[in-house]
């Protein structure tokens, strides 16, 4: 399965449309979103997505009650699930990129608004980038094959 990985949207709709646009052409089974989406309008613009949709609040997400209303399954990192058969944690703040590889199979993570792909301990470790662009000048996310291990990053 091939997954999506994006963070950091911060509210940036243009991004954001192009982001689901894009998607939505890809084979892509999931898509994950690891925090900082912002406001509800700009999680409207996510709920297009034409796969299934996973999502955590980031440090940046202070309107819980509009969020929670506009997506009711949006959660609090971390989050472990299953994926493809196989485990994975998503999460904002990359605070336990020291305990967590070796008992995971993936973990996505964002916050610093750079992108970072790296295997851990066995552990397949993404950060795709800032999909709003404003720190780095890159909009970006990441593309993970599930089967192989792999990750692409895609710039918007």
């Amino acid at each position: 399965m091939k997954v999506a990985v994006v963070s950091d949207s911060h509210d940036n709709v243009e991004k954001s449309r192009k982001f689901v646009e894009l998607v939505n052409g890809m084979d892509v089974g999931l898509v994950v979103h690891c925090g900082d989406i912002i406001s509800p309008f700009t999680m409207e613009i996510f709920k297009k997505m034409e796969a299934p949709l996973t999502v955590v609040f980031g440090n940046n997400d202070g309107e819980v009650a509009g969020l929670l209303k506009s997506f009711s399954e949006i959660k609090k990192p971390p989050l472990f699930m299953e994926i493809d058969g196989k485990k994975a944690v998503v999460m904002h703040e990359p605070v336990l990129l020291d305990v967590i590889p070796g008992s995971v199979d993936f973990l996505f993570f964002g916050h610093t608004h750079e992108v970072f792909i790296d295997k851990i301990k066995g552990t397949v470790v993404v950060n795709p980038g800032e999909l709003c662009g404003y720190l780095s000048n890159h909009s970006t996310f990441a593309i993970l094959d599930t089967a192989t291990g792999e990750v692409t990053v895609e710039e918007i």
